[in-house]
């Protein structure tokens, strides 16, 4: 005020963070941060609630506070151990493991399964292990079933299985539980590890069961045609663009849906964050339109009452 200027004395802001005072009443008011804050929760989905506001990320994603978005997590630096024995690959909300010579990719592609074919062996005595099976096995299949050590090859010293009940022998041991089921197989029993099932290659009508104390080595054959997921099957990614990587694939989903799971994207209830304002939202797929009250005029796009 005045010349020269002089500064006015300082005034408390009349409402509390998240309120705004109303023109006409000057009581205060909410403000709908996801409407007034352009840009905000950027690939989440923006929930108003009084005096703040949440951001809901999808799977795979956390919201920054600092930039005000949903960012991608990159599994590959923040999971310690993850792919174990093979390389890791970040994708948007997801990962995929590349796996050496003698690992399996599990069918979910979050892990490497060692395939490698060892020497099992049945008893452990004071530290040492005896008993050597005659068949070569691999890791799971030896300590998964009856052995108590394995080998990976002659002249190295056998490791010790892992424990029952531990969490390093559900990590090794639960993999049979991770392959997709087999309509063709008989009911599964627990001394049964089915051999891997490679997506996309269909089994013998009469599969051999094998049993890990007399299973022969396992050496998947993946076929040479199965470079490009997108080519090879169809349905993935409705709704969306399915873009192949090294042994695996992703989504990238249309414009007004998200990604559920691996391989669909569902529509994004837009009305959920209350776009239209002075009218009714009716979610539609992929956007939603306005029906305008009396007084409103809709815009082109019918995204907007004014």
């Amino acid at each position: 005020w005045g010349h020269p200027c002089e500064m006015c004395p300082a005034q408390p802001h009349p409402c509390r963070r998240g309120f705004i005072p109303n023109i006409r009443t000057g009581a205060c008011q909410d403000v709908d941060e996801c409407q007034a804050i352009p840009g905000i929760c950027q690939g989440g989905n923006c929930i108003n609630t009084v005096g703040s506001f949440e951001c809901k990320c999808p799977a795979g994603h956390k919201f920054n506070e600092v930039t005000q978005k949903c960012d991608d997590i990159d599994e590959c630096s923040t999971i310690p151990g993850i792919c174990e024995g093979g390389e890791c690959s970040n994708t948007v909300s997801s990962y995929f493991c590349k796996c050496p010579p003698g690992f399996y990719t599990a069918p979910d592609g979050l892990k490497c399964i060692d395939v490698r074919p060892g020497f099992c062996f049945s008893t452990l005595s004071n530290g040492r292990c005896g008993n050597q099976l005659p068949q070569p096995l691999s890791k799971m299949q030896c300590c998964c079933d009856s052995g108590r050590c394995w080998a990976p090859a002659p002249a190295t010293p056998p490791e010790m299985c892992p424990i029952r009940s531990t969490d390093e022998y559900r990590k090794l041991c639960t993999v049979a539980a991770m392959l997709p089921a087999r309509p063709d197989l008989p009911p599964a029993r627990p001394d049964v590890i089915p051999p891997p099932v490679i997506p996309g290659v269909y089994p013998p009508p009469h599969p051999e069961i094998i049993y890990p104390s007399r299973a022969p080595p396992l050496h998947p054959i993946l076929p040479v045609n199965l470079t490009d997921y997108c080519q090879a099957f169809r349905h993935l990614c409705r709704n969306g663009r399915c873009i192949p990587t090294p042994g695996s694939y992703r989504c990238e989903c249309n414009k007004g849906f998200q990604l559920h799971g691996a391989e669909d994207c569902i529509d994004i209830d837009e009305c959920e964050r209350n776009p239209c304002i002075g009218g009714d939202c009716v979610n539609t797929q992929g956007s939603y339109i306005c029906q305008c009250r009396v007084g409103y005029q809709s815009t082109a796009t019918r995204t907007e009452c004014r």
